[in-house]
């Protein structure tokens, strides 16, 4: 299933780097997964930046219909990187999320840019895939449907971030 997703933060490319590769900030956007032994590594390339956030969901945290399908504990692994700032501040980047213990595939490749130099725009474009016979396509719409509240969710601890920095 795919999805075309775009965040608006009401600052600069370079702030929203800057932002991105805050550990502090990625902790807060994974918090409400509940995750044990939560990792964040940021990392430079260049002037570009990779983050990898990892760590275990409880089996007890999943959602009742993720529950029947799996008998113990997820790993999951968040990796998001944006390339160097071209033009405008505009930039390249991919995420992508590994769930070691269910059939799950999420990537989404995407672009960050500025029209104005005092917004930034991110587009995603997003494909999940849950590959369970029967189901596969309910839990990739019942997952779909949260995209929204997670686009919500980014743009208001963004700009909580931003008041504070």
């Amino acid at each position: 299933m795919r999805k075309t997703v775009t965040i608006t933060y009401p600052t600069d490319p370079a702030t929203v780097a800057t932002m991105l590769a805050d550990p502090a900030f990625q902790r807060g956007r994974v918090a409400r997964l509940g995750l044990d032994g939560l990792g964040v590594d940021v990392a430079a390339r260049g002037e570009g930046l990779v983050v990898t956030v990892s760590g275990t969901v409880p089996a007890d945290r999943l959602p009742s219909a993720a529950r029947r399908l799996v008998r113990g504990p997820l790993s999951l692994t968040l990796t998001e990187s944006w390339g160097e700032p071209g033009a405008g501040g505009r930039r390249e980047g991919r995420v992508s999320a590994e769930v070691g213990g269910a059939p799950v595939r999420l990537a989404a490749t995407g672009s960050m840019r500025s029209d104005d130099g005092a917004r930034t725009t991110v587009v995603l474009d997003l494909s999940l895939d849950v590959t369970v016979p029967l189901v596969g396509r309910a839990l990739e719409d019942r997952a779909m449907g949260y995209v929204d509240t997670v686009v919500t969710d980014e743009q208001e601890r963004a700009a909580a971030w931003l008041a504070a920095h």
